[in-house]
């Protein structure tokens, strides 16, 4: 192969460090993904596996030991399926091509197809730490779990926020902080609640999300009477509290 893709680098401006993505047309219809990075380029495949290579004729690697385990289990009875070391790499392997193509999507703000990959790839977790052969292999499982549950709650926020729907995100986000503490427990990592990344990062971004939420007129009211107080602004608070008792009074003949 004799053609220099250099030209083709140099046409895209790229800061090094930073990811840089594109969704391109990839001809036919399709649509492709390209990374810009230190060392060149990276294409992708929008959907189904992102190199496109069908491993042993199946969608992707996940599928194909899914259905092995069905056979296995279905010709010789439960608990007769297993992981080698080697299936356990392979299954890494298309793991982190999931990987590279879920971060690119946070950056085209392709939540849901974000969120798609990362179960993508806690199917692949799962499967690793309830059929791997060797103990490493589920430790490396454990170990990663938690990193891209917090992806998949950061991609069904992100779809939500993108729809103004900001009390679904901050519902959403607070299941995933329950998750990711239920799945510490589990292991037996409770010390590790206050240390833990995707936790801290899930709890101020819940904050956030609950700060920025747009407010009712009767949430606006109920604060200002608050603070009205709290200032000893009594006459103002007087007329807020009137104010929302007829705001109050509207609304629930309105139900009627």
């Amino acid at each position: 192969m004799e053609s220099d893709i250099g030209p083709l680098l140099g046409e895209w401006e790229y800061a090094p460090g930073e990811l840089s993505v594109r969704k391109i047309d990839g001809g036919r219809g399709g649509q492709k993904i390209q990374i810009r990075m230190d060392l060149g380029l990276m294409q992708l495949e929008w959907s189904g596996r992102p190199d496109a290579i069908r491993p042993h004729g199946y969608a992707s690697l996940l599928d194909y030991y899914q259905e092995k385990k069905a056979e296995r289990e279905g010709d010789q009875g439960p608990g007769t399926f297993s992981l080698s070391r080697e299936d356990c790499w392979d299954l890494a392997q298309e793991a982190m091509k999931y990987y590279w193509r879920r971060i690119s999507f946070f950056e085209l703000k392709e939540y849901q197809r974000a969120e798609e990959d990362a179960k993508h790839n806690l199917k692949i977790l799962d499967m690793c730490y309830d059929y791997a052969e060797n103990d490493e292999d589920r430790q490396l499982a454990e170990q990663y779990r938690v990193f891209v549950t917090g992806h998949r709650i950061q991609a069904r926020a992100l779809a939500y926020l993108d729809e103004d729907g900001h009390e679904e995100a901050v519902e959403e986000i607070r299941q995933g902080i329950v998750e990711i503490e239920a799945f510490l427990e589990k292991i037996g990592q409770l010390d590790h609640l206050d240390d833990c990344p995707e936790l801290l990062f899930l709890r101020e971004w819940e904050s956030e999300v609950e700060t920025n939420r747009p407010r009712s007129p009767r949430e606006r009211l109920v604060a200002e009477l608050q603070a009205a107080v709290e200032a000893d602004k009594f006459e103002l608070a007087a007329s807020l509290r009137d104010r929302l008792h007829s705001l109050e009074t509207e609304q629930s003949g309105q139900e009627l």
